[in-house]
């Protein structure tokens, strides 16, 4: 593992060297002084391998580390606006808790033939991740308590699992993403596992503006 992450160092200090402008004259520059100290005596030739070195740490190095990309960690953004994904698939993705149920099987609709309750259940587990009332209506009126509908019919219950993120090359803030579902009839000792993919558009403050997700190859899956 030390000499595969010794040789990734390598290959791109060498990549980045190769990249870099030095201001015209430098190199000749430096030539010129480490071949007049060559002809001096012999003993400077012998060691002109370290004094090449030596200019080489002092000069090429923190110019290359500086443009090095630091992939390998997300920058803090990404983990606030992931953080935001996430939590709204976990909460969506798996299965309601008793009082959805209780809702769900109340007679009882306000005045615009809404489920009564049913909002207020749906605020507490995603409105905060929105970047506004109206992104969130859209948001649940596609999902939200649409996406369970199907598991409770098929007596199945879903969990959320190993969700990803990746965010675009556009210029606005969107990421794409994919998560494993488990679903898991009730009864049943064994569980299989589907796959959700969608994007999601947020805002500077990590909130989602828009939110897309394709989980019908999920619910083809335990609907039969």
């Amino acid at each position: 593992m030390k000499n595969n992450q010794e040789k990734v160092i390598k290959d791109r200090l060498e990549k980045e060297f190769n990249s870099i402008k030095v201001p015209n004259g430098m190199k000749e520059e430096l030539w010129t002084q480490v071949s007049s100290t060559r002809k001096k005596s012999g003993i400077a030739s012998r060691i002109f391998p370290y004094i090449a070195a030596v200019a080489f740490i002092f000069i090429v190095i923190p110019l290359g580390l500086s443009v090095l990309p630091y992939d390998s960690e997300p920058m803090p953004n990404d983990h606030e606006n992931i953080k935001t994904i996430e939590a709204v698939i976990k909460n969506n993705f798996t299965s309601p808790d008793d009082e959805w149920e209780k809702i769900m099987n109340n007679t009882d609709t306000e005045e615009e033939g809404e489920i009564k309750g049913l909002r207020e259940y749906e605020e507490d587990l995603y409105r905060e991740y929105f970047a506004s009332d109206e992104a969130f209506d859209e948001y649940v009126s596609r999902y939200g308590s649409v996406v369970w509908i199907e598991p409770e019919r098929h007596h199945y219950k879903l969990r959320a699992l190993d969700i990803k993120c990746e965010k675009t090359n556009s210029d606005e803030i969107i990421y794409n993403f994919s998560a494993k579902v488990e679903y898991q009839k009730e009864g049943s000792s064994s569980a299989a596992v589907g796959t959700i993919t969608g994007q999601a558009n947020l805002n500077e403050e990590h909130k989602i503006e828009v939110m897309k997700i394709n989980y019908f190859d999920l619910i083809d899956q335990l609907s039969k």
